[in-house]
């Protein structure tokens, strides 16, 4: 009977080894270090129950005691490691469980010094394991609060094999109905063998199974968030796209606000441009009629017609350049960065509104930095230097009590152009100055809010900033800041 209680425990022993052994293969491409600790855990437990199964072939300290801490320590490690495939094990429960075994094996120890009998080391052993192994149905109630599957119920049922088992064959060595030596076999035994071989078998399957669904909840969780990856980077492609249409909107929108803008403010542009038009158009006039009056005459004098030639041909090229500046004034603009002389482009604006300044007696002081050259698009900025100038001019319209007086600067620095206009007008109320920029807000009874918002927007697609400042009763400056370099416009 000795001998065949002994060959159950070490097919207890083998089970033990296989499993784990088994399990160290099977999962040897998702080794995590979980699993590395559960097998050798297992395997250590093995060695542990062989040694428990080899009374009279080691000495018997290796049996009763370094069997038990081989044992214990497996035991241990595989709680570890289950409870790791949940969640890390919390420092409270490392140290409770740790304190909870080396009580046990330090009691262990004092029981084989006293020499104490096979009975009372049974005892310890099994009350033990009996409360040690309740834990793996703990741990399964964890696992089923994780959405693993249904690998928590084997589990729990493991720990409940466990405990159960062990627990009988507690009770029964605390009642004395049991087997008093470890290798009687009695039915006290056969209810923990029996028990052992279907615990540890479960309890290996459902570790099995923690690791099987964990893979297939990362496999899951990885083609999630591929897609959610792709649907991020579809939502991306398509903002991208709604982006470059708000942004061609914006454009089209910049573009219908200029000529409704330069529509808007074409009368008193016109009829300066018309009186500055008609000057070339009636010398040229006179000059036809004088050379016609010349041409009927008996002798010619071919210097004097000459000279009203080359004035014919002065004033026509006066007239051909009104004229073309007029065009450049109210032609489409099509985006075009390119880059420009800036100070020719102020000069032309001012030129343009030269006859209008003149008969609202105004004296304009300019002043020009050299270089002073920028990239970007000829007809918007040109539509913004002249929103400023005609601004300044309207103001000044009202002064009467001093003289009249625009100064138009333009300044560089590092990186940057710095245009200013400044007036000595009445400048503006401090209520309206925070709706300076507002679309459809102006203080002008024929205004249509436009200018100064349209050219701020104009400024600012240029990579540049325009500001003013203004003292009400003294005056107003607006100051267009564009940069020099290159600049990327839609960055």
């Amino acid at each position: 009977m000795i001998l065949d209680l002994r060959t159950i425990i070490w097919m207890d022993a083998i089970l033990y080894l296989f499993l784990h052994g088994a399990i160290w293969f099977g999962l040897g491409s998702h080794r995590q270090r979980t699993v590395a600790l559960w097998c050798l855990s297992g395997m250590l437990s093995a060695v542990g129950l062989a040694l428990i199964g080899s009374r009279g072939l080691f000495p018997e300290w290796a049996v009763s005691v370094v069997g038990q801490l081989m044992m214990a320590a497996g035991n241990f490690g595989r709680q570890l490691s289950m409870r790791a495939l949940v969640a890390k094990p919390t420092r409270a429960y490392v140290v409770g469980m740790g304190l909870f075994n080396v009580v046990y094996i330090v009691l262990v120890m004092l029981l084989f010094a006293a020499n104490a009998s096979d009975q009372a080391m049974m005892l310890v052993f099994f009350g033990f394991y009996t409360l040690s192994c309740w834990d793996y149905y703990l741990i399964g109630r964890q696992i089923r609060g994780r959405g693993l599957g249904k690998s928590h119920k084997v589990v729990m049922v493991s720990g409940l094999v466990f405990s159960v088992s062990l627990g009988i064959k507690t009770l029964a060595l605390l009642f004395g109905v049991a087997t008093p030596s470890l290798y009687d076999m009695g039915w006290d035994q056969v209810i923990v063998f029996v028990g052992q071989f279907v615990a540890i078998s479960l309890v290996n399957v459902g570790f099995i199974q923690v690791v099987i669904e964990q893979i297939h909840q990362g496999k899951r969780e990885a083609e999630q968030k591929w897609a959610r990856e792709q649907e991020r980077r579809r939502m991306q492609e398509k903002h991208r796209e709604d982006l470059t249409a708000l942004l061609n909107e914006r454009e089209e929108i910049i573009r219908q606000l200029t000529l409704s803008n330069k529509s808007a403010g074409m009368g008193a542009l016109v009829a300066s441009l018309a009186h500055e038009l008609n000057q070339p158009l009636a010398a040229t006039l006179l000059h036809a009629e004088l050379m016609g009056s010349h041409l009927n005459e008996a002798e010619l004098d071919k210097a004097m017609l000459q000279d009203i030639s080359q004035f014919i041909v002065q004033d026509t090229q006066r007239a051909a350049e009104i004229i073309r500046k007029l065009r450049n004034l109210f032609r489409t603009s099509k985006g075009e960065f390119q880059r420009m002389d800036f100070k020719q482009l102020v000069v032309d604006v001012l030129a343009m509104t030269q006859s209008r300044m003149q008969n609202q007696n105004i004296e304009v002081s300019t002043r020009f930095a050299t270089p002073f050259d920028l990239t970007g698009d000829a007809t918007q900025l040109q539509q913004v230097v002249l929103n400023l100038v005609n601004n300044a001019v309207d103001a000044l319209g009202s002064v009467s009590t001093r003289p009249r007086q625009l100064t138009v600067h333009g300044e560089a620095s590092e990186g940057f152009l710095l245009l200013s206009v400044t007036d000595n007008g009445p400048g503006i109320s401090l209520e309206n100055q925070e709706h300076v920029f507002s679309l459809f807000k102006t203080s002008k009874s024929d205004g249509m809010g436009v200018g100064l918002w349209l050219s701020r927007s104009i400024v600012e697609s240029h990579g540049g900033h325009l500001s003013f400042t203004s003292e009400p009763g003294q005056g107003c400056r607006f100051s267009l800041k564009l940069p020099s370099t290159d600049y990327d416009f839609m960055g």
